[in-house]
């Protein structure tokens, strides 16, 4: 028997290893069209909606405004049409639109001299040749430190004095006559030093929860969640409950995805529950019927690099789990991102049984690779409600010339799957030593499309 080198062996089964990693160039997506421009590389995507089967795309603009987008039912094809009715500065934010009723809900708020101000917008969105906001009717009101936190040490204000702050609050949700969205708001620890001003805001107090209007908008509450989430908060609903998410940050550990529910009709939040102790970044949750669809990047596997100051790679994958308004915890997770090394900004839709999960990464990379980098778009379906997933197919084919997509979005409509992207490359210029110049010019946004598989 002629004997094989071990270095020989070895080789063998690297090379095995990696041809079982090896993601498969997709087929059937229609040939790339540019759609539009971000204002800086993959900064200013698009946001999109399934509305009376059309798709809409609002592009936020860094003035407060928004471009709009409408998909043409008959032809496939896009128009820019004008978007009315709505003040500056609401369009920062992804409002929440009801199909049934056609009502839209914005939120604008900010905190200023120790207060919160918060200002709600709803309106009914109306298609005649532009996109028009009607019927509008907005509401403002404040609260203070104590509302929010209750009694706190001495030196606790919401904001740093003579600042305005703008917190990002996550999208509502319309039901009937109920309106929710979320908030999640930390304090600062304001104190002197002789004359210097110290703020701090590593001590928190946090306070989370959501404001809830049983009317349409016409008055509001806050109903605070039993405990202090931490941010990034979003609320869904379900057939027979409403559903409220948020980042917990545990000191000298990873962070922590926590949920807390209450039933539709009456009832309160109960207690928050953790999903999972190895929170990456950037969380989805989708209602469909009696069942959350929740997406998440998780750091379970994360790898860590040689830097005291930056010692996590970032390396997370898409992590999937589900679960129905009657069941007792969530189902087991499933990683999605199989194969590849460093995952990014995951776009769910979910259309009846079919569900389509969209991100950009790469399969491998070094330890210092970021989503600027070079990168391509992934995809997985589900054909049966998320009980069992394709293999990751790769949309895009552009690392080895070092460009990078990012920032995907995607829609289900009728049995096709939407996708755009943003795709360029970094130009990054050394204007002296240690100093880099970080904004880029506009980067095309791309859309294609293809049937959901069989």
């Amino acid at each position: 028997m002629k004997k094989i080198p071990i270095v020989c062996l070895c080789i063998l089964a690297l090379s095995i290893g990696c041809h079982k990693q090896v993601v498969l160039l997709a087929q059937g997506w229609s040939m790339p069209t540019k759609f539009a421009e971000t204002e800086d590389s993959l900064g200013g995507g698009v946001v999109l909606y399934n509305w009376h089967s059309r798709i809409l795309a609002l592009q936020p603009q860094s003035d407060g405004a928004a471009k709009c987008y409408l998909l043409n039912s008959n032809d496939k094809s896009w128009a820019e049409v004008p978007f009315t009715g709505v003040p500056r500065g609401y369009l920062w934010y992804r409002p929440a639109i009801d199909q049934d009723s056609d009502r839209v809900l914005f939120d604008q708020s900010y905190k200023e001299d120790d207060k919160l101000v918060i200002a709600v917008l709803v309106g009914r969105v109306t298609v005649n040749g532009s996109l028009a906001v009607r019927d509008v009717a907005e509401r403002k009101w404040t609260t203070d430190t104590k509302a929010l936190f209750g009694e706190t040490r001495p030196d606790v204000r919401l904001s740093e004095p003579g600042r305005r702050i703008w917190p990002a609050f996550g999208m509502g949700v319309i039901n009937g006559n109920d309106l929710y969205f979320p908030y999640s708001i930390g304090g600062v620890e304001v104190t002197h030093n002789g004359k210097t001003l110290v703020v701090d805001g590593s001590k928190g107090p946090y306070a989370n929860g959501v404001f809830h209007s049983t009317n349409s908008g016409t008055t509001w509450q806050m109903e605070k969640t039993p405990d202090s989430l931490g941010g990034l908060s979003s609320v869904v609903k379900t057939e027979n409950h409403f559903y409220c998410f948020a980042i917990k940050l545990v000191r000298n550990q990873k962070a922590q995805l926590w949920f807390t529910q209450r039933p539709a009709i009456d009832g309160s939040w109960v207690t928050p529950e953790t999903i999972t102790k190895s929170y990456g970044s950037d969380y989805v949750a989708v209602p469909q019927g009696d069942t959350i669809h929740l997406f998440w990047l998780d750091a379970l596997h994360e790898k860590r690099r040689g830097n005291p100051v930056y010692p996590h790679a970032g390396n997370y994958e898409v992590v999937y789990s589900q679960r129905k308004d009657s069941d007792a915890s969530w189902s087991k997770d499933v990683i999605l991102s199989e194969g590849l090394l460093y995952s990014y900004a995951p776009s769910v839709s979910v259309e009846g049984d079919k569900i389509v999960v969209a991100w950009a990464g790469v399969q491998t990379a070094g330890v210092w690779h970021s989503q600027f980098d070079p990168n391509d778009i992934f995809y997985v379906t589900s054909r049966d409600k998320g009980n069992t997933w394709t293999k990751p197919l790769r949309v895009t084919d552009n690392i080895k010339e070092g460009i990078t997509a990012g920032d995907p979005q995607v829609v289900l409509l009728n049995g096709v799957i939407h996708l755009f992207y943003i795709q360029g490359k970094m130009d990054l210029q050394q204007l002296s030593p240690g100093l880099t110049k970080l904004n880029q010019p506009p980067w095309p946004i791309y859309y294609t499309q293809r049937p959901f598989p069989d």
